[in-house]
């Protein structure tokens, strides 16, 4: 049954029937726009949110209720809602096992039967000027005596526009509590003056919903300075903004934006007013089936729109070839990265998931259209990743790789972490991209193997290692070796390192580039950290 159809009646505190009406069923069909008189002898029907027509007297009756003059109007009533209308939507936001699908009644009638967590209503026509007290109900519920919570009452003004939130959990001592000491117990948060439409393009207000996550920011396409929600506690809810067009990522933070939450990607057609709830909880151990997510409500209703999980990639430059010692980088033909310097490293930032064409251009390029290196990376949600860009530009100029291993410029990417998954270790990850070496090991002093047998372009697993400074050695497949050099881990535990193998292991046959050494970056990016020999 449609909102409306539910809603009016109740308002108006009868029901509409068929003449010939069995007191027992009310008609589906009786349109929300009428209004009923008292006496069931004439009636007015009413068109939100202006213009009325007559109706004559015979297409409805009104069962006649007490106190109905107080909410009905028409000819010869003058009651104190005189047909003001309003719009109204629901969504169920509570992820609470318990409250998985829930039942609806207003003032003590059924108003949604079966209403499923992350589900909402559709705006509709309601009454306004009219007291409505709402009470949640369990799914298997005979009536409004079932009720666990009753809300209200509301009353809402002629002509505007609300959404209704049900969110928190029935028991909030069975739950993690909130980090902000805010409430968690199941309750109705509303968004007023809110949007069905855009006349310009997407606008979208962001409730945050997640019970036990703390104060959030979002950060919009990995620039800080562009944070469509700053400061949002539980509960929150925060005005329309504009959505940019294309699409954007959505980094959700901490209110310092020291600690990501997770990361998303979104794309809104214009001329459209989106609710966006944050949505589940941040410790899926609370409950598996609601994991913490951003869902899309539009004004039409209807299950929400989970918003993707977006991806993290950190570009590495570690083309040794003196002509790519600067480059441009495009990523989906757009440039993402200009002048990007050999050994430097992009910190670890958002991009959709899916398959990424990445480019490589001289630094003086005009467009994609004069990119050297083409190479596409598939990269799936909630992961993070690397993306080395090794080799050189004209091979043959160049030593061949021993192992006949092609040197061309390209990218090579793998899952990466962003900080150790065990925060007393740094954990390593080994990255081979020296054109002309053979395969290579990385020891350390005492000849204890990290990793083994690397092919140039190879990215390895990751290790653990304690904090501590240590010297490593780059052991070559032909026996030759290379160090020690000296990795200062000491103040690196919690964190991930990517150190690669950077450089010609013979310079003279490579174009006098740089030797063959080992340099190392944190998730942070920047400048490479130059592993300097080992005083041993």
């Amino acid at each position: 049954m449609a909102l409306f159809k539910k809603i009016w009646p109740l308002m108006c505190l009868f029901g509409c029937y068929d003449l010939d009406y069995d007191p027992s069923t009310q008609l589906e069909s009786c349109p929300g726009i009428y209004v009923c008189a008292p006496d069931g002898v004439s009636a007015q029907c009413v068109a939100h949110p202006s213009s009325a027509t007559s109706c004559a007297a015979e297409d409805i009756v009104c069962d006649k209720m007490p106190n109905v003059s107080e909410v009905c109007t028409n000819t010869t009533n003058n009651g104190t809602n005189n047909g003001a209308t309003a719009l109204l939507q629901v969504i169920h936001n509570s992820a609470d096992p318990a409250a998985a699908t829930i039942d609806v009644y207003v003032n003590g009638d059924m108003f949604l039967d079966d209403f499923d967590f992350r589900n909402a209503s559709p705006f509709e026509i309601v009454p306004a000027g009219t007291d409505l007290e709402i009470e949640i109900a369990p799914s298997d519920s005979t009536s409004a005596d079932d009720a666990i919570k009753t809300f209200g009452p509301y009353n809402l003004a002629a002509d505007s526009t609300t959404v209704l939130i049900a969110s928190g959990v029935v028991d909030p001592t069975a739950f993690d509590p909130n980090p902000d000491a805010e409430s968690t117990a199941l309750n109705l948060y509303a968004i007023e003056d809110a949007k069905t439409t855009s006349t310009t393009g997407a606008i979208v207000a962001v409730f945050h919903g997640v019970t036990d996550a703390p104060t959030i920011d979002v950060i919009l396409n990995n620039n800080p300075a562009l944070k469509p929600v700053d400061d949002a506690k539980y509960g929150d809810t925060t005005p329309y903004a504009e959505f940019p067009e294309g699409g954007a990522v959505l980094d959700v933070t901490n209110a310092d934006n020291t600690a990501r939450i997770a990361s998303f990607g979104a794309a809104v057609p214009p001329g459209v007013a989106v609710v966006v709830v944050a949505s589940g909880f941040a410790n899926p151990a609370q409950n598996a089936a609601a994991p913490l997510g951003l869902f899309a409500f539009f004004s039409t209703g209807g299950a929400g729109i989970p918003l993707p999980s977006a991806s993290r990639l950190q570009v590495i430059h570690n083309s040794a070839d003196p002509a790519a010692a600067q480059v441009d980088v495009y990523i989906d033909d757009k440039k993402a990265f200009d002048d990007f310097t050999f050994r430097t490293a992009t910190p670890f930032f958002t991009l959709p998931a899916g398959d990424r064409k990445i480019s490589i251009a001289p630094s003086t390029s005009a467009s994609v259209a004069d990119a050297i290196s083409n190479t596409t990376v598939t990269l799936e949600g909630k992961k993070s990743y690397l993306a080395v860009a090794n080799g050189v530009i004209t091979p043959a100029d160049f030593a061949v790789n021993p192992n006949t291993t092609s040197t061309a410029l390209t990218v090579t990417s793998a899952e990466a972490r962003e900080r150790a998954t065990d925060p007393t270790k740094v954990e390593i990850v080994a990255v081979h991209g020296g054109t002309d070496a053979p395969t290579v090991d990385l020891r350390t002093s005492n000849n204890t193997t990290l990793f083994s047998d690397l092919s140039f372009g190879d990215i390895s697993d990751y290790t653990a290692l304690d904090p501590a400074s240590m010297p490593l050695n780059l052991r070559l497949g032909n026996n030759s070796s290379y160090g020690p050099f000296t990795f200062d881990a000491a103040a690196l535990g919690g964190r991930a390192v990517t150190i690669v193998a950077s450089g010609f292991a013979v310079p003279a046959d490579n174009a006098n580039g740089i030797d063959l050494g080992l340099v190392a970056y944190t998730a942070a990016g920047g400048t490479a950290i130059i592993l300097a020999p080992a005083n041993l």
